[in-house]
């Protein structure tokens, strides 16, 4: 690497910052662990996040009594490490937020479930970690919208993809706060973060959030009933902008460095696109989305590109069935984070970046997929993806009877497609472009790389998704 390229990639770093937020490990306890001295600590630091009352774990693991009766369970799931819920492999020590437990903690949890997960001290044990935010987990948002009314989502077999067009205003938001987020010279505002809230955890398996200032979107809803509209794939309209979103496992948050998620016009509608799953019974949700506005000036955007690919067929049988893609890096860009995504045959993800100079660098590694829990992975310390970078991505699936995920029993051929059942794969890389007025170059790289993958399938596959319709909408975007 160039001394040009070394002190681009510390100043950009410098400007990212270091997400770095870990802090202490407990250490484990004598050889009769109990609940208020050894084993609190570590489900304080590392579980109930989650596991607390109105989040999305099933029971909550606040007091003793709760995690007492749990106490074998708790120590064969972190013993398997299925809890806490982390899929990556490596690289390790990364990203932010691992969730891992380290040997010793995972034998004071199970120590102390083989002793009869004896209480101790409870009045020296340590008090739960507050709530961030009440409600929202990064604080009151300044904007909140909400679905106009519940929606209805069908019992199945099919699972749903519903856009509901939300108008919003901003009348509520202090002009001061306006003003800073305000790009320069635009009627555009900076967005520092959002989040989704879901009524329906259990039926809602992702959502997007885009900004539609075409008004496509309510006559889509209109003209199919007046509670949003079906669209799968694309939102049915090209988008001022894209915000974020929400999938199994996600964790909202700031970045550093006075770094914007995305830019949103000051009117319009806010559209969310949501997967719900099929569970077999009649649901409902109400979804809600909240908008963070930058507080500090804005000096760079997030920025994407994709790998994926649509040409999934996967044999009845086929214990790993694997799928490869790559895109080259068009420019100077930091490497922010990683998302990769496959449904319920997923099994490994293995992503790696090929330097100019020859080094290849290993991006994300996963051998134990999980559909239920899927995030954006933030590196501790963004680094340099060099212009000419080739990033390489292999997916790989079990379509076999031993795959305890598998939908179908006996296993049954499957393809790409919408449902939970069917499947699909892509990664997203999140990169800021080193150089402003690089984004072009990004944005004809994305149109690119969709145009080259909706070649690859026959005229009755791109009308099946309306892939043709994706590539139009693609292109449009700004």
């Amino acid at each position: 690497m160039s001394r040009r390229m070394t002190l681009l990639a510390a100043s950009a770093l410098a400007a990212a910052g270091s997400l770095t937020g870990g802090q202490a490990v407990p250490e484990a306890g004598d050889p009769s662990p109990t609940w208020a001295r050894d084993v609190a600590p570590i489900l304080m630091s590392h579980c109930v996040e989650c596991h607390r009352p109105s989040e999305v774990a099933p029971f909550s693991l606040l007091a003793y009594k709760d995690a007492a009766k749990r106490a074998r369970f708790i120590a064969k799931t972190v013993t398997a490490r299925i809890m806490p819920p982390w899929t990556p492999d490596g690289p390790r020590d990364a990203f932010v937020d691992e969730r891992r437990l380290s040997g010793e903690e995972i034998a004071t949890i199970g120590r102390w479930a083989e002793t009869g997960a004896p209480a101790g001290d409870l009045s020296a044990a340590p008090g739960p970690p507050a709530e961030r935010g009440g409600r929202w987990r990064l604080g009151p948002p300044d904007l909140v919208v909400r679905m106009r009314r519940p929606f209805a989502i069908p019992a199945g077999p099919d699972d749903t993809y519903q856009v509901f067009p939300i108008p919003f205003s901003l009348a509520a938001v202090p002009a001061s706060v306006l003003a800073g987020a305000r790009i320069p010279g635009s009627d555009a505002l900076a967005v520092a973060a959002v989040e989704v809230r879901p009524e329906n955890q259990r039926a809602l398996h992702h959502a997007d959030v885009f900004v539609d200032t075409t008004g496509e979107a309510r006559k889509r809803e209109a003209a199919e009933g007046g509670n949003g509209y079906a669209s799968f794939g694309t939102p049915g309209f090209v988008p001022a902008a894209y915000l974020g979103g929400r999938v199994p496992g996600t964790t909202p948050r700031f970045l550093p460095g006075g770094i914007a998620v995305g830019v949103m016009p000051m009117s319009g509608d806010i559209a969310v696109q949501i997967h719900y799953h099929a569970t077999g019974k009649a649901e409902s949700d109400q979804t809600e989305v909240g908008v963070y506005l930058m507080r500090e000036p804005t000096r760079r955007m997030m920025d994407a590109l994709f790998l994926r690919s649509f040409k999934l067929d996967i044999p009845a049988g086929a214990p790993a069935y694997a799928v490869e893609d790559s895109i080259e890096v068009p420019a100077d860009c930091i490497l922010m984070s990683v998302f990769p995504h496959m449904h319920l045959l997923g099994h490994e993800v293995h992503a790696i970046a090929q330097m100019p100079d020859g080094s290849v660098r290993t991006l994300i590694d996963i051998s134990r997929w999980s559909f239920r829990w899927q995030d954006h992975y933030f590196y501790r310390e963004p680094f340099l993806l060099t212009k000419g970078t080739r990033v390489r991505c292999r997916w790989v699936f079990d379509n076999s009877a031993a795959n305890p995920s598998n939908p179908y029993s006996p296993p049954r051929e499957i393809v790409f497609g919408p449902n939970a059942t069917d499947e699909m794969c892509g990664l997203l890389l999140g990169v800021i472009p080193m150089n402003l007025g690089d984004e072009s170059l990004l944005r004809e790289a994305r149109i690119r790389k969709m145009k080259e993958t909706i070649a690859e399938l026959t005229p009755e596959e791109r009308a099946r998704f309306r892939w043709d319709d994706a590539f139009e909408e693609a292109a449009g975007l700004n």
